[in-house]
């Protein structure tokens, strides 16, 4: 039988070009994780090549979990893949937990240019809360103002200045501690405030939390694999 060389060389190169593409493609579940979960309290290092691995601990007894991370051979242009090999519950292995304070509040969105600002927050603490401070600036500037937050049962409030209200906006983000743990919203960088020249009502944003938690574990490990589509 008479092969079409041509064809052949078409389904050769394709063929080739697939098995880059699907090869060269990483992944790292770690990303993942730290997405939803935010910063491990712990991390943990060790082995080599495919026997490389990082465990990620989180104290937060809302949580209260060990990521095992293991990584791939590397091969077919990928340096390997992170992903999660076993899921532990810390508190199961020994490990003291903790609850930091939770923050909730309603960012704050739009505000007529020179309005001060009330920020008010419901900050809690299975104990007690020492601190709660709000930390502002006028956006595209670099150093915050710190303000402690008054405190009337569990609303803490604190106020912007009018003089820091400009065209430029305001940035702004709340902290809390109970003596040991931190907590703070957002949990990267700042809240954006833009700022109007009409005089409009003050708009919020959707109430967002600092409270982070997992569904518990039915036994204490959790055997996940390789599947990448494994939640936190």
């Amino acid at each position: 039988m008479k092969v079409n060389t041509g064809i052949v060389r078409v389904l050769m190169v394709c063929f080739a070009v697939l098995i880059v593409f699907s090869c060269s493609k990483e992944s790292d579940m770690r990303d993942g994780v730290i997405e939803t979960l935010g910063e491990p309290d712990e991390i943990i290092s060790g082995g080599s090549g495919a026997y490389k691995y990082q465990h990620f601990i989180y104290l937060n007894k809302n949580i209260d979990r060990i990521y095992v991370f293991r990584k791939s051979a590397a091969g077919c242009g990928s340096s390997g893949n992170w992903y999660v090999d076993y899921i532990y519950s810390a508190s199961y292995y020994g490990y003291d937990l903790y609850e930091p304070p939770t923050i909730n509040h309603a960012p704050v969105s739009t505000v007529p240019v020179g309005k001060k600002i009330v920020i008010i927050a419901e900050i809690t603490d299975d104990e007690q809360v020492i601190s709660a401070d709000l930390f502002y600036r006028i956006k595209g500037t670099s150093d915050s103002t710190k303000v402690n937050m008054a405190v009337v049962d569990s609303l803490y409030s604190a106020e912007i200045p009018a003089s820091a209200v400009t065209e430029a906006g305001v940035e702004y983000f709340i902290q809390a501690s109970d003596g040991e743990h931190a907590a703070k919203l957002p949990p990267k960088g700042y809240y954006t405030i833009f700022t109007t020249k009409s005089k409009s009502a003050v708009t919020y944003a959707e109430p967002e939390t600092t409270f982070r938690s997992v569904d518990p574990l039915d036994v204490p490990v959790g055997i996940i694999g390789r599947d990448s589509s494994v939640n936190p």
